[in-house]
């Protein structure tokens, strides 16, 4: 079981490493845990994400959950400690780099870093997407979903309700 929690430790650690946000950890993740290792799968992923976008906190928090549905309450901490380290690292690096953190050429790093995620983000969001729009209707909600989001100034979290009580009264 130790070997199971720090393998995993290592996996999200290196995800949300990989990230400068929240979700751009999904590729790693989804690689890893589901087709990968198969500890968890698409249903339980999604299933994470929705919980961590649904409740308070930073983004990433999504990994706690993971880290539930791969080892219970050892797995959560886990993926809380994974979630919490690269802050801390960020602080070394920021005490370490000085008044280079001005630099341009760190700022290209960092917006070139970002725009790698995003494209891995994308791509997996698509791939999560597969197994979770399974009939017309789901199609129909998401679409609905981002319509909302990119054209109302309606909060997501009032969104995701809506797309869950939907979801309840389909099923």
């Amino acid at each position: 079981m130790i070997a199971k929690l720090l393998l995993l430790y290592w996996t999200l650690l290196q995800s949300m490493l990989s990230s400068f946000s929240g979700l751009s950890s999904l590729p790693v993740i989804r690689h890893e845990l589901v087709e990968e290792r198969h500890w968890i799968d698409d249903s339980q992923l999604n299933a994470a994400v929705m919980i961590g976008r649904s409740t308070p906190g930073p983004m990433g928090v999504y990994v706690v959950c993971v880290g539930y549905f791969v080892a219970g309450y050892s797995g959560a901490a886990v993926g809380m400690l994974a979630m919490a380290t690269p802050a801390l690292l960020i602080l070394l690096l920021l005490r370490l780099l000085g008044n280079r953190v001005d630099d341009p050429r760190v700022k290209n790093a960092v917006r070139y870093v970002i725009v790698g995620g995003s494209a891995l983000s994308a791509f997996t969001l698509f791939k999560m997407g597969e197994s979770a729009l399974t009939a017309w209707w789901w199609v129909v909600l998401a679409i609905l979903a981002a319509v909302l989001l990119l054209r109302s100034r309606l909060s997501t979290i009032w969104i995701v309700l809506g797309a869950g009580a939907v979801g309840v009264m389909v099923k």
